[in-house]
């Protein structure tokens, strides 16, 4: 597409002026893709379409001005038309003043929407080649891309099947296809406008569109829907909807833009696209990024890309080339590790890829001591350390050595205390703490080149010796030897022959401790960037064969029997002549087996079923070390962090919240382990398939939480919104709270909440647990927060459609007779309440706990909270507060107050539920709650009028548009339930409303 810029001119324009111009774009051959060239050729002839002699006389003159061209576009133009009016539109001088689609302005903006809108859903379809890419020309600039995007995300959100949808598709491929459409849009954009505002603004549009992602998430939505709704079967997979090529193409852009600036001499671009790179650094797919802008930059392997890496680097702000940086050392990790042995990483073979890498380094801190600093704090930190390979850690360091050397001092020392330190000792990985040690011998080996006093007088300092002995003291082997090596090391830099020091041990005489030994006398140089364009072509090609390779040892590895993938231990070599005796009279005869008919007779078993029961009879597989449950908090912690034993992690869950509610009921162990505990089972994960693993961690949260609710309840309502949890987590959190809560409240529900302590069959009566599970009922997996919600709600709503019904049938009344006797009986029979601990502490344990964090989240997040963003977890949210508050009851302590709170919380949060059948549900649901608690209290239309008509108008409006009082009757599941929520709080609404004004008015209102 490099030719688009000048194809369109017409034949009188023609001038040097113009060929001069755009010689720029023609002198760089960028790696364009197979349809980009196809656009290229079939634009070369455009200008060679010519109309026929019987139909020019059907044309009408050449639009005088852009306004005339526009009406020609609205009125319906045919093929000829629009295709002399886009050629004339298109040519600089296709109108008697300037004119450019590629100038922001409102003209411009009329026609490219005109073209969008009419001619394109009109002719793409029947266009040939040559005049698809005529009419995706009109588009080539920042305002009709921006439209074209726009147009695609508008069609895809159409619940109609549209195929306009494919030829938009279409179309952004041909737009964006080509390694110079950065370039070519810069240049048009600084040509065409010379206001700098204007032009300012208009890139900062493009960089919006271009590095901010949205042009990958828009296409493979439209892709989705186009398979979804069987829209253009034959499209297949845009680049575009591929966020890794998305990104290598745009990495190649910003390149090939930077290198035509320079070639022009025009420096202005360097700013322009240093914003577009702070921008396109967030888009999520650095390394590819990178690896398209490298590849362009520095492919040449001459002086001049040096040139171009420190120009480019220079123009960036210290933030993002740290962040550069940052991604750039990890991405040249991988493609230097990918390319060496790990045998031979500190040999000669690898100086000259340490070399090159470094000078890259070079570049970003030199002359920025932000970046420097930045780059010195991260070899200093472990995690990072531990990210980046041997050979970047040696081209960090020698870029160090060659920008400040005396930087060296100080950061040996920071990492000499990391590395002797006991906390790192003890937790630290040994990836983590073999980098730290590998980093820390070649910054020591590179200082004591420059000062060798420096190494000495730190050789003796007292973190080195205390670090050294601390580590000779640890219990893991591998941080024992880590210390003895870098001892060793050091002591061969600053001791005599005679006084180094020697372990004298079989682990230093290996051939990774003289790697490390030898680390110290590595001298890394600062090369030229010249090479970089060869190393990155070595790093590919190393990288396909090991691909190959890889995938042929994997399937020679697979072993075959009978045309089938087999697995396990490898099979005994066969004999060649299997004999066997028979006795005939006096005479024995060896009998030979026929080996071509041995496959034949000797068919493979399926592996037997296992017995665990029937193997312990087997005394050569009796297990003596029997696993046991625990029967302490400490043995149920040790147990639960096992990830090796499926046994011992089985028993651990299975037997957790009977352990849990009985040591809770004497001593202080539950207490002292409740939030590591809590802590372990809401971060626990399910490695071995344990059944019922839901049920048994959600039974075990709730047994903690009421060992001590006072502390547990605010701390797991925390919890709920914090970080570093998924969706899951938080629901299972707030289920514990509400079914915890619950059983507070007396709501306890034997069959779902409690444990089982023992098992009440017999073991022997049991079968076993392969055949059990095959015939035994199957019990469902029910969502225990979701089943006490629907029998809450049934709860609320089935005593006003009794009422209602005995208001219908009021006529019957003389026949609803009921003895006495079956009334004492009725009375006799009902279970007295239970105590309700929760009206006690549900203000201070539950409820003050989650509104507030609720509402801090919402004040530091607001739409972009997850509480908002997921609609199930606010509705379960929703939930849990109303099942607590209609557990406590009316006897809550302040119940004044908590209404007052939780009614302003719920008419807040109106317009999340106006699009959401379920947190709608859960909204109608808390205000009949609310309303159902308060029921007795007969001020409460006095206290709360303003929260009371606003429920009463706001639920009117929704039971209106949900269909009236029909739906209510016919409705079917989750419609009909919100239905009926919407009715019970209407009839709350008006009869509190009805009983205030009888209490102002008396009976004359009736």
């Amino acid at each position: 597409m490099a030719g688009l810029l000048t194809e369109l001119r017409s034949k009188r324009s023609g001038g040097a002026g113009d060929s001069e111009s755009t010689s720029s774009l023609h002198a760089i051959n960028t790696k364009t893709t197979r349809k980009a060239d196809a656009i290229a050729a079939e634009s070369e002839d455009i200008n060679n379409i010519s109309v026929p002699a019987e139909k020019a006389s059907n044309l009408q003159s050449v639009a005088a001005s852009p306004q005339e061209a526009l009406s020609r576009l609205r009125s319906q133009p045919d093929t000829e038309v629009l295709i002399h009016t886009a050629k004339q539109i298109l040519s600089p001088n296709g109108f008697a003043e300037a004119f450019s689609l590629s100038t922001p302005g409102p003209l411009q903006a009329q026609i490219i929407n005109t073209l969008l809108n009419v001619a394109l859903p009109t002719f793409w379809a029947a266009s040939e080649k040559r005049d698809k890419a005529l009419l995706s020309r009109c588009f080539f600039n920042i305002a009709g891309m921006n439209a074209v995007v726009a147009k695609i995300r508008t069609v895809s959100n159409e619940r109609d099947g549209n195929i306009e949808i494919c030829d938009l598709l279409e179309v952004a491929d041909h737009l964006f296809s080509g390694d110079d459409v950065l370039s070519r849009l810069w240049r048009d954009l600084h040509v065409g406008q010379s206001d700098d505002t204007t032009r300012q603004l208009a890139w900062k549009d493009l960089c919006t569109l271009l590095g901010s992602g949205k042009i990958v998430s828009i296409v493979a939505q439209a892709e989705d829907v186009s398979k979804s709704q069987g829209l253009g079967k034959g499209l297949k997979q845009s680049w575009l909807s591929i966020g890794s090529h998305y990104a290598e193409w745009l990495g190649r852009n910003i390149a090939t833009t930077i290198s035509l600036s320079s070639k022009d001499g025009a420096q202005d671009a360097l700013p322009d696209i240093s914003l577009l790179v702070a921008r396109s650094i967030n888009l999520g797919y650095p390394r590819p990024l990178l690896r398209g802008l490298y590849s362009v930059l520095m492919r040449s392997g001459q002086k001049s890309d040096g040139d171009l890496v420190r120009n480019f680097l220079n123009a960036l702000s210290s933030h993002i080339k740290r962040k550069i940086m940052e991604q750039t050392l990890t991405w040249m990790s991988d493609m230097l590790s990918e390319g060496l042995d790990a045998d031979c990483e500190i040999s000669k073979q690898s100086e000259v890829h340490v070399a090159t890498a470094a000078a890259l380094v070079f570049n970003f801190i030199s002359g920025d001591d932000f970046v420097f600093s930045s780059l010195c704090n991260s070899l200093s930190n472990p995690s990072f350390n531990a990210s980046l390979s041997l050979p970047i850690r040696r081209s960090c360091i020698a870029a160090i050595v060659a920008n400040n050397s005396d930087e060296l001092e100080p950061l040996l020392n920071k990492i000499m205390i990391t590395f002797g330190d006991q906390l790192f000792i003890d937790h630290a990985t040994i990836s983590n703490q073999e980098s730290i040690a590998q980093t820390l011998l070649l910054i020591a080996g590179n200082l004591y080149q420059k000062e060798p006093l420096a190494v000495l007088m730190s050789a003796r300092s007292s973190y080195h010796l205390q670090g050294v002995s601390k580590r000779l003291n640890a219990s893991s082997q591998r941080a024992r030897w880590l210390g003895m090596a870098v001892a060793t090391a050091f002591s061969s830099l600053v001791d005599k022959e005679g006084t180094k020091m020697n372990f004298d041990v079989e682990e230093m005489r290996t051939a990774e401790a003289k790697r490390y030994f030898d680390l110290v006398k590595l001298q890394d140089r600062v090369g030229a960037l010249d090479g970089f364009g060869h190393l990155l072509e070595e790093s590919n090609l190393a990288r396909l064969p090991a691909q190959k390779s890889s995938q042929r040892s994997r399937r020679e590895m697979t072993a075959m029997l009978n045309g089938r993938p087999v697995f396990g231990p490898p099979k005994p070599p066969s004999l060649i002549e299997a004999a066997h005796t028979e006795v005939n009279g006096e005479n024995i005869l060896e009998i030979l087996d026929d080996p071509e008919n041995e496959d034949d007779r000797l068919k493979p078993y399926a592996k037997p079923d296992s017995d665990p029961e029937d193997s312990d009879e087997d005394a050569t597989l009796v297990n003596r070390r029997k696993t046991r449950p625990p029967v302490y908090i400490r043995d149920l912690i040790r147990m639960l962090k096992d990830d090796k034993e499926p046994k011992i992690f089985e028993l651990a869950i299975t037997h957790a919240p009977s352990l849990i509610r009985r040591k809770s009921k004497f001593g202080n162990e539950v207490k002292e382990h409740s939030e590591e505990l809590l802590r372990i089972f809401c971060h626990l994960q399910d490695h071995f398939d344990t059944e019922n693993f839901e049920e048994l961690r959600l039974q075990s949260i709730i047994a903690l939480l009421l060992s001590d609710v006072d502390v547990l309840g605010p701390w797991l309502s925390r919890q709920a919104f914090a970080g570093d949890y998924s969706l899951a987590q938080r629901c299972i959190i707030l289920s514990a709270l509400g079914l915890g809560g619950r059983e507070l409240g007396g709501y306890k529900n034997e069959d779902e909440l409690n444990p089982e302590i023992s098992e009440t069959d017999f073991p022997t009566k049991r079968l076993p647990p392969r055949l059990h599970a095959i015939y035994a009922p199957a019990t469902r997996s029910v969502n225990h927060l979701e089943g006490v919600f629907r029998s809450s709600e049934r709860r609320l709503i089935k005593p006003m459609a009794i009422e209602a019904a005995d208001k219908s049938t009021a006529h019957l009344n003389p026949v609803k007779i009921r003895t006495f006797s079956s009334r004492m009986e009725v009375e006799r029979t009902k279970r007295q309440a239970p105590e309700n601990r929760l009206a006690k502490i549900f203000g201070t344990a539950f409820f003050s706990p989650l509104v507030g964090r609720f509402q801090q989240e919402m004040a530091t997040y607001g739409a972009g909270s997850i509480y908002i963003s997921s609609s199930f977890l606010l509705a379960t949210f929703l939930k849990t507060l109303a099942l607590l508050f209609h557990a406590s009851g009316a006897a809550t302590i302040a119940l004044p107050q908590i209404t007052a709170d939780f009614w302003e919380l719920v008419l807040s949060l109106r317009v999340h539920a106006a699009a959401d059948l379920i947190v709608l549900e859960a909204l109608l649901f808390s205000l009949l709650t609310l309303l159902e608690v308060n029921s007795n209290r007969q001020c409460i239309a006095e206290e709360y009028p303003k929260q009371l008509m606003e429920t009463q108008k706001w639920v009117e409006l929704i039971f209106d548009r949900l269909g009236g009082s029909t739906l209510v009757k016919n409705g079917i599941g989750e419609e009909g339930r919100v239905h009926a929520l919407a009715a019970g709080v209407l009839l709350k609404t008006r009869e509190l409303v009805s009983a205030y004004q009888i209490q102002l008015f008396g009976r004359v209102i009736e």
